[in-house]
């Protein structure tokens, strides 16, 4: 005859939490070369201006627009019109 086995019955007829080891990871020195990139790059402002070195040739036409000084003229425009005249 064997011996009774014994059954270890937690509170509130719950199964026993079973915890795991936890495993220690590690992470590919490129992974942690771009995490520290990234870090380090947000973590103050930085202003970058961007300028070509070849004027580009499908570029040689082009005549910059002033949207905002088109806009403004519009609307001055507008307002003269709609004034009532007396």
């Amino acid at each position: 005859m064997s011996a009774p086995r014994t059954q270890m019955q937690s509170m509130n007829g719950k199964r026993p939490c079973i915890q795991r080891p936890q495993e220690t990871h590690q992470l590919p020195s490129q992974h942690e070369d771009l995490i520290r990139y990234i870090y380090d790059s947000w973590r103050g402002p930085c202003v970058l201006y961007y300028s070509e070195n070849e004027p580009n040739p499908k570029m040689k036409d082009f005549r910059p627009f002033n949207l905002e000084a088109f806009w403004g003229k519009r609307l001055v425009q507008n307002i003269t019109r709609t004034q009532p005249s007396s």
